[in-house]
């Protein structure tokens, strides 16, 4: 196995346990499933993310659920506004990503996805997914991870008025009940980290043959 693909299952393994500073069950589902692609994509490069999302499907998934209250919570963050704030997500990373300084082994493997995603951001979902799964891309890639926190904050100040504001809230600046997802009543979080252990559980016997 790989540096890089040790790397990467890693990175699964931790996501579990810290799984509600991932937002919402979606967006921690989203971020294991793209993560994910990456790796089975530097083991076929020919590999799609309509394959990715099947396989997936065969190991379960989506196993986030609480549909009503993801609603709720994207209502507070934009309302009918969800392409302004998609749009404003892909700015604010796009941003960061020009100016990250990045290493060179994680960015041959993430650059290209990540790179997609800014050009059509709809392939991660709604704008607060979209949001996560660049956050957590691009801090795989970081060289320096504490100088990314750092870019995000400003650009998250610059838009929304202060460094803890998610990109994804349109709402006027300042400190919202949209930007405190922590508190929110999902139901889900056991069968996303369960799901999220089958698929490593997956990708740990593929890499052993």
């Amino acid at each position: 196995m790989s540096p890089l693909e040790t790397a990467i299952l890693q990175r699964l393994t931790q996501l579990p346990k810290t799984a509600r500073m991932w937002g919402s069950p979606e967006e921690l589902e989203c971020v294991a499933l793209h993560f994910t692609h990456v790796l089975w994509c530097s083991r076929s490069p020919e590999w799609t993310f309509e394959q990715t999302f099947e396989r997936w499907r065969s190991l379960g998934g989506p196993f986030a659920d609480d549909p009503d209250e993801h609603a709720n919570m994207r209502s507070k963050m934009w309302g009918e506004e969800e392409t302004r704030s998609r749009t404003q997500v892909v700015e604010g990373f796009l941003v960061v990503w020009t100016g990250l300084k990045r290493n060179p082994e994680r960015e041959a493997a993430f650059g290209p996805w990540i790179e997609r995603l800014l050009d059509f951001p709809e392939r991660a979902g709604s704008p607060d997914r979209l949001n996560m799964v660049l956050f957590a891309l691009m801090g795989f890639v970081a060289a320096d991870p504490q100088q990314y926190v750092a870019a995000l904050s400003l650009e998250r100040h610059r838009i929304g008025g202060h460094e803890l504001r998610a990109l994804p809230v349109v709402a006027p600046p300042g400190p919202t009940e949209a930007a405190l997802t922590y508190t929110r009543n999902f139901q889900s979080w056991t069968r996303v980290t369960e799901g999220i252990a089958t698929v490593l559980k997956s990708l740990s016997l593929n890499s052993s043959r």
